[in-house]
């Protein structure tokens, strides 16, 4: 069963017709997507792009680990736009002390749920349908 994640950060805010940066952080979304299911999760998100990215494959992963009886008999492939995100996950990047924490738990998820990380594009990944901030 095909997955989707998808994260980002939208750094600016409007206000009243002028762009404003924002002075808490980030404002981030997180975003995943089970086609064949019909689901699509959204939720928002403080922290950096990268943060964002990690958050959204934890979230997907949380998902399907508390549904098991959805992909009971079901390979699952799990496909991103973060290169590095799926790099690191795939230990094929290295991975620093800020993202380590986030690498990690994909990493427990993989004991734990049989799954493939793939890259895509972003113009290809239906998790991020609708989510580009202007």
């Amino acid at each position: 069963m095909q997955c989707f994640f998808y994260g980002t950060i939208r750094d600016e805010n409007k206000d009243n017709g002028s762009t404003t940066l924002t002075t808490s952080g980030p404002n981030g979304v997180v975003s995943f997507t089970i086609p064949d299911l019909g689901i699509v999760f959204r939720a928002q998100f403080k922290g950096k792009a990268q943060e964002c990215e990690y958050a959204s494959l934890l979230a997907l992963l949380e998902f399907i680990e508390i549904n098991p009886h959805l992909f009971r008999n079901k390979t699952v492939e799990i496909f991103g736009d973060s290169f590095v995100v799926v790099n690191q996950v795939n230990l094929q990047m290295f991975c620093n002390k800020e993202l380590e924490p986030y690498r990690n738990m994909a990493l427990v998820y993989k004991k734990k749920i049989a799954y493939s990380l793939n890259w895509i594009p972003q113009n290809e990944n239906p998790a991020q349908n609708e989510l580009t901030f202007r």
